[in-house]
Formats: structure tokens, sequence, C-alpha cells
């Protein structure tokens, strides 16, 4: 994750913000968030056959007003990074004026999109707001991608990629590549040419989205997740080589166990510490520590202003309670597993230095062996 901060961007902020949450943290057992995301809407523009966001009868948009309130909030309490996803976040036709609101207030901006609205206008428009990454999705070449994400969008998406290097060439381009079984065999050529593109990659392996009440659309994955584990680990193999590859090596290496399920319930010894720098918000405005760790139920109304629901009892009690929680390890989601690789100090040095952990080195030993699950 820490490779996709735009470090020439709000350096010293950021610096002084994550020093403040560890003395805070350490010395005082006081916590802030550091890291926030946004559903901004779960409105969408495609259908991707491993995504079930789309299917939520209950169409919103968070308003700008309650964004902007937020928003304010996280900034006087601390923090240092955000991400804008939905849905599809240029589905709102306001959206660059919630990114100009994030800019103001906060020092790293990351925006999620799968590029198929961004044209020339919209591309010129980030000029001059510019957030500091912006992670696209390409899942493999043409006729494959496009047979997850629908038809001509691989072709979009590419377009999309050559708009933001030429208009906002100082960002850092993100290619966000589920993992699958219908895409592994392209993902080997995927990979050269997501780095002849000149853009950064990450990896998701596929993963299954919670129901949501009065959903009419059939979902699951659950019988999707056979998958040639020989050919995954090498994989594996080739990503951990790759410079333009930002996953740690701790969660590329964890993959194969996560398909094989070697890893369900061992991938991290510690208490989650991850709600005590981390939040939510949903486009209901209703705010999480972690939505994977509630079922995507529940939350908290953040019309009191953050700062009251963040330290409040019944908040602080779940913070708590989901210490004990396995849920990234069950879904393996990206957004939970990096942070918990890469912060506080003390996990960023065991898991990211040293590289180190019980079910990394069956993992690595995977890797090197290509054995079968």
């Amino acid at each position: 994750m820490s490779r996709i901060i735009n470090m020439k961007r709000g350096f010293f902020p950021l610096l002084y913000r994550v020093g403040l949450w560890h003395i805070k943290h350490y010395m005082f057992g006081k916590d802030f968030p550091l890291i926030a995301t946004f559903q901004l809407t779960n409105r969408c523009n495609l259908r991707c056959i491993m995504c079930n966001i789309p299917n939520n009868p209950v169409r919103r948009v968070l308003p700008l007003e309650d964004f902007t309130s937020i928003i304010k909030g996280l900034s006087r309490m601390g923090c240092s990074y955000v991400t804008m996803s939905g849905g599809e976040v240029l589905t709102i036709k306001n959206f660059f004026d919630y990114l100009d609101v994030a800019k103001r207030h906060i020092p790293s901006i990351n925006m999620v999109t799968n590029g198929l609205l961004l044209d020339d206008a919209a591309a010129r428009e980030l000029t001059g707001l510019g957030p500091d990454s912006i992670s696209i999705s390409l899942d493999g070449m043409e006729r494959t991608h496009d047979l997850i994400r629908g038809e001509g969008s691989f072709e979009g998406t590419v377009r999309a990629i050559e708009r933001l290097k030429r208009h906002v060439p100082d960002t850092r381009i993100v290619v966000n590549t589920v993992i699958t079984p219908w895409n592994l065999e392209e993902l080997f050529e995927l990979v050269d040419f997501v780095e002849r593109l000149g853009a950064l990659q990450k990896f998701q392996p596929l993963n299954e989205h919670p129901r949501f009440e009065g959903q009419k659309r059939d979902y699951s994955i659950a019988d999707r997740k056979k998958i040639d584990m020989e050919r995954l680990t090498r994989l594996v193999s080739l990503l951990t080589k790759k410079r333009n590859v930002v996953n740690s090596k701790y969660f590329l290496t964890s993959i194969p166990g996560y398909f094989s399920s070697e890893n369900r319930n061992g991938l991290f010894a510690e208490p989650c510490l991850l709600p005590r720098f981390f939040c939510e918000f949903r486009e209901d405005g209703r705010m999480y520590p972690c939505l994977g760790g509630t079922g995507w139920k529940g939350g908290f109304s953040a019309a009191p202003g953050i700062e009251k629901v963040f330290y409040s009892e019944p908040y602080r009690g779940l913070v708590k309670r989901l210490e004990n929680c396995r849920f990234c390890q069950k879904s393996f989601s990206i957004c939970y597993i990096e942070p918990r690789v890469a912060f506080p100090l003390p996990r960023f040095l065991k898991y990211t230095v040293l590289n180190r952990g019980r079910m990394n080195r069956c993992g690595r030993a995977m890797v090197r062996e290509g054995r079968h699950a």
C-alpha cells in the first residue's frame, strides 16, 4: 500500500500523522483513523460477474454535504489517506466536487474507477484536481476482460489509462486485477501488458460479496474457486519479482493458501488492530470500523460527527470485539490485509521487512515447489 501513496505530495503531513498515531496508541491508548475508505455510491455502469454491489435494489449516493462534513472530521482527527470508490464514482455527476473537497483536507487521495466514463473532458478536469493515485480495473486481455466486465470495457479502460498518463502524469496509475479460475491463464500476458503501459498493478483473489436485503438476482462465487494451483503458484512466483506489482510479498505468497483453504485460520497470529486506524463509509452515510467484519450490517450514523462516533462507547466496544475477527482471513480482501501487513510499525517490521510468519512460510514453500492443492 505504501508504494501507491505518492510520497512527493504531502510527505511531511503524512509522516507527522503516522508518528502521532503511534505516540497516542502506544503511550496513551488512544487511536484515530489514519485510513478511510468511501463507497460513495452503489450505482455502476457495469455488471461484473464477481461483484454483487450492482444487485443492491436500493440505489444511493452519499450526499456531498455529508461527505464534506465527514472529510473535515477525518482531517481534524489526523486521517492521512482516503480511498473514494463505488460502485462507479464517475456515475456521480458532481464527483469532481467530492474530489476537490478530499484533496483540500487529506494528504493522500486514491480514486477507484473502471475508466469507461473517463473521457477527455473528465481527464482534463483531473489535471487540476489530480488524486495521488487512481486504481483502474483490468482482469485479462480483451476477450477475457470483456467476458468478465462487459463488451467493450477492455478498450475503454486502456484508452482511459492512456488519457490519464497524458493529462495527469504525476498521478500513479494502479491497475487492479482479480485472480480467478477463468482468467488465470491470461494473467501472465496481462502482467507484461500492464508493465508496457507504464502502470503499477495490484492483485486481489476472487472473493464473495455479501447479499443485500431485497436482492432478487442470484449471486454466489462459492463454486467458482477451483483453480489450477500449479499455474497459480507460478503466477505468484512471477509477481513477487515484478517491480511494478505493489502487493506485499506476504500477501502474494499467501494467495495459494487462500485458494486451497490452507491458511484459512492462521494468516495473522495477533489481535486485529485494523479498526484502530481504519474506518469505512457507505453510500447511506453510515460508518463502520470494518465493513467485512460486520458483514456490511449495522454501522453507525455519521450525522453526530465522526469524532463522537469513533470515540463512543458502542463503537469502541465493536472495535474491541473485532480484535478476534477472522473475516479477512476467509475473504482475503486486499483492503483489509494489506493495511495489517504495513501498519503499525511492529507489524510492518514483521510482515514487510522481515517478511515472516507461519502461513507466509507455507505460501512461499508452495510457490517454490509449485505443488497442487
